[in-house]
């Protein structure tokens, strides 16, 4: 049932993409590597979808939980492969499991305050990943008019409305060393995730016609 109902959602979302408008604005920095970790808020997910189409091979951590089973059929069909497991280092099953993608040339993305929240309070899996492996995180962040916002889920899941206007965000890359102290590197994420939503609403309001 659940691979139906992700079926389905992902032929809506796609067709719902068809009536928006965006635009990405992608750091010079950021487009220069072809494997990243690509760190966003769980709210974001499906807009943030749209902004990485620079990398080619791409897999995202998701939760094993019913709505992961759903999530997990609409990336699939944005050529985005699951990982099942959680955003927190301690999950020894989903570290070792994106440790063998990255080896495969996979680009990761994180949801860093999934699976279960709360809100914008990462987790330490995507610092401790790039600790661990060397490669830069790449925050991103949106902004859009008009969406509907799921007040009564955890992250106030946000979704574009037909023809809404968005802008994207792709920030500059984070690296971190092998002895880096992971909890600033927690707020250190979570700064530069604020500032790349801060970024995407200030160029929306400076440019809304050409979003």
């Amino acid at each position: 049932m659940n691979k139906i109902i992700g079926i389905l959602l992902s032929g809506f979302i796609k067709i719902l993409i068809k009536t928006t408008k965006y635009k990405v604005i992608k750091s010079k920095e950021a487009i220069k590597h072809k494997q990243a970790i690509i760190i966003i808020w769980h709210r974001k997910i499906i807009p943030t979808m749209l902004s990485t189409d620079f990398i080619e091979k791409k897999a995202s951590l998701i939760s094993s939980s019913k709505d992961g089973d759903i999530l997990d059929e609409v990336l699939k069909r944005f050529n985005n492969l699951g990982i099942r497991g959680s955003s927190s280092k301690d999950s020894v099953k989903s570290v070792k499991q994106i440790l063998k993608f990255i080896k495969e040339g996979f680009s990761i993305g994180i949801a860093v305050d999934g699976p279960k929240g709360p809100i914008y309070k990462p987790k330490s899996g995507a610092v401790y990943i790039a600790m661990k492996t060397g490669l830069p995180i790449i925050p991103i962040g949106g902004y859009t008019d008009k969406k509907w916002i799921f007040k009564k889920s955890w992250d106030k899941f946000e979704l574009p409305k037909f023809f809404s206007k968005s802008c994207y965000y792709v920030g500059d890359p984070i690296y971190f060393s092998k002895d880096f102290n992971i909890d600033l590197g927690i707020l250190l994420i979570k700064e530069k995730l604020h500032r790349a939503d801060r970024i995407a609403k200030k160029f929306y309001y400076a440019n809304q016609e050409s979003c």
